[in-house]
């Protein structure tokens, strides 16, 4: 399942560990009777997974898909060519590369040595990367907004607070539902309905978190990435926590960049620190499934989602 977001208003950052609790809050709203059983598949065979939303451009009636910046290594051969520091302080900017430039990384038929060589010839908008110059205004970052904050008594503005969120402009995200239990399709759907009747994120009394929605439901992965059965490495289009077997399969031609955040409950119960690793990983491949998901809070327990959204590609070596 392919599902289009237009943001309708200030937007949340949505990597797949938030996008995966807004949908089982959702369900859970719609269907409580399910959702026990539904986290209890999680742990060991997940009915679905999905990945982290990525941007797309709507631009002559052509949808532009743009994918996690490729994690690589540098070959023996890249680390002896001198890049000019402002095309690489230029290309440090760059989070998302268009669907063609990714699609050519992950099969080994371009290189970040190759993007730099030649990185006249493309184009950045903010902090995406595109093969020609595109003639669109496209802006989309963090913005502060301030608000009133109004006694409800009185009528009258006591204070100003502020919110934060995501600008977008000409621009939408997307992301992948990839479901290995076909009954929950309709789960998934309906939650998202849900969603954008009620809107994502704690601040939607603000008017933050409005969207519309669009659905592709009969999709084929490997007609969209044409990646070949040989490649024996996987990137990951999520947020991903693996398990003590994962870890141990990781190897020199792995690459990739690990972050980690710290939630808190709504009645401010700091949870316990997750470690994962970011989108654009590299891995080697060898099974279906990979991660887990974590229950963090004592208190307030909840459920941390680090699945891998895996794409086959070709791992870092230099033959």
């Amino acid at each position: 399942m392919l599902v289009y977001l237009k943001p309708l208003s200030i937007f949340p950052q949505l990597h797949s560990d938030t996008l995966f609790g807004a949908i089982t809050y959702a369900i859970n709203e719609l269907y409580p009777e399910k959702i026990t059983d539904m986290l209890e598949a999680f742990k060991d065979n997940p009915p679905f997974i999905l990945s982290s939303t990525l941007p797309f451009i709507f631009n002559k009636d052509k949808i532009i898909r743009f994918y996690p910046k490729v994690i690589t290594k540098q070959s023996n051969e890249e680390s002896r060519i001198i890049v000019d520091s402002k095309i690489f302080k230029d290309y440090k900017k760059v989070f998302y590369l268009e669907e063609d430039i990714f699609l050519k990384m992950i099969k080994g038929e371009l290189s970040e040595k190759e993007i730099l060589s030649d990185y006249a010839n493309y184009e950045r908008k903010k902090t995406l990367l595109l093969n020609e110059k595109l003639d669109i205004d496209v802006s989309f970052g963090e913005n502060i907004i301030p608000n009133n904050s109004v006694n409800r008594v009185s009528n009258e503005t006591e204070g100003i607070f502020y919110t934060n969120g995501i600008e977008f402009k000409n621009i939408g995200l997307f992301f992948f539902v990839d479901f290995n239990d076909e009954e929950y399709i309709p789960l998934v759907k309906a939650a998202l309905k849900f969603l954008e009747d009620r809107g994502f994120g704690r601040d939607i009394t603000n008017g933050k978190g409005q969207f519309v929605h669009e659905i592709e439901g009969d999709i084929s992965f490997e007609n969209i990435f044409n990646i070949g059965d040989d490649f024996d490495y996987f990137l990951t289009l999520s947020r991903y926590i693996p398990n003590n077997e994962e870890l141990s399969k990781i190897n020199e031609y792995s690459s990739y960049e690990i972050d980690s955040k710290r939630g808190k409950s709504p009645a401010g119960e700091i949870r316990r620190q997750i470690r994962f690793f970011k989108e654009g990983s590299i891995f080697p491949n060898y099974k279906k499934f990979y991660g887990r998901i974590i229950e963090s809070g004592k208190d307030s327990p909840a459920v941390e989602y680090g699945y891998a959204f895996p794409i086959k590609c070709k791992g870092n070596r230099e033959d």
